[in-house]
């Protein structure tokens, strides 16, 4: 089989049995094309073709370009995830994978944004004159106390409130589904927003139609950086934030892991170092020298 079709195959299998999201789906999907447009210009078009020194050729071949170690390493990812597959599948004797050596990365902690900074955005912004200011502080709002996910973010509906029960139901990765507790201020807000607009969705545009990733963070990055100096601006850092502060205000390592939805106990430890690190810069204010 060709490479075009195998990969064609993997992500049908990636959506249809593995529950994956479209957006990671066609991030596999790019990648592996990606790898597949290198084979052709060396000349290898068949499946058996591909060995472990094309990989490592390829893998010079970006990081020369200046791509990045991590992002080299998530390509890398996706090729172990599709010759596994290929294996398993009984489509491919040999994983060239099994000898490639992935290229170290710098160890890199994610920023929280600072508490008061957040405070001070919600508390004082002019949000009502801006027409979709409303919306937006919501959004925000959603974003830091649930600790939701983008796309997690995009795809609620109205009819996963409960406001009975003050809860909203989520469909996280791979379909998981779990329920998240609303905070006073964003069941208020929420509620009073939801009664003003007729989408199914919680956050649309004019169309009607949800909103989209990009849009999300535009959103995101245009109000933070008025109120924050942090390096990194984004949904995912309000989520960091959610966690992070949770942590430093004495919540439950494991209570935090069932609330972002992490599988493992190992994905939502990041925090504690995030929080140690804290620790450290005020242990150093200790007056003995």
């Amino acid at each position: 089989m060709g490479w075009n079709d195998s990969v064609t195959e993997f992500i049908a299998y990636l959506s249809k049995n593995r529950r994956m999201s479209e957006h990671t789906c066609v991030a596999y999907e790019r990648d592996l094309q990606q790898f597949g447009d290198y084979l052709s210009s060396v000349g290898i078009n068949q499946l058996d073709g591909v060995k472990s020194n094309h990989i490592r050729w390829w893998m010079s071949e970006l990081m020369e370009q200046g791509i990045k170690p991590r992002t080299v390493n998530r390509k890398l990812s996706g090729l172990r995830t599709f010759f596994k597959y290929l294996r398993q599948h009984d489509m491919l004797l040999h994983d060239p994978m099994t000898r490639v050596v992935s290229p170290k990365t710098a160890k890199y902690l994610v920023k929280d944004i600072p508490r008061v900074d957040l405070e001070k955005m919600f508390a004082r912004f002019p949000w009502e004159e801006f027409d979709t200011g409303e919306r937006d502080r919501l959004l925000l709002l959603m974003l830091y106390t649930t600790g939701i996910r983008l796309s997690e973010l995009i795809g609620l509906k109205n009819t996963d409130i409960d406001f009975s029960r003050n809860q909203l139901r989520v469909l996280g990765k791979r379909n998981k589904i779990r329920d998240i507790p609303l905070h006073p201020e964003l069941a208020d807000t929420l509620m009073a927003f939801t009664k003003t607009q007729s989408s199914k969705w919680v956050f649309s545009r004019s169309s009607g139609e949800p909103l989209y990733p990009v849009l999300v963070y535009r959103v995101v990055n245009k109000y933070l950086k008025l109120f924050s100096s942090a390096s990194k601006l984004s949904p995912h850092v309000l989520r960091h934030s959610f966690a992070t502060h949770m942590l430093n205000n004495g919540a439950n390592l494991m209570a935090i892991k069932d609330l972002l939805g992490h599988s493992s106990l190992s994905a939502t430890q990041v925090y504690t170092k995030s929080s140690f690190e804290k620790l450290k810069q005020i242990h150093g204010l200790h007056p003995r020298k």
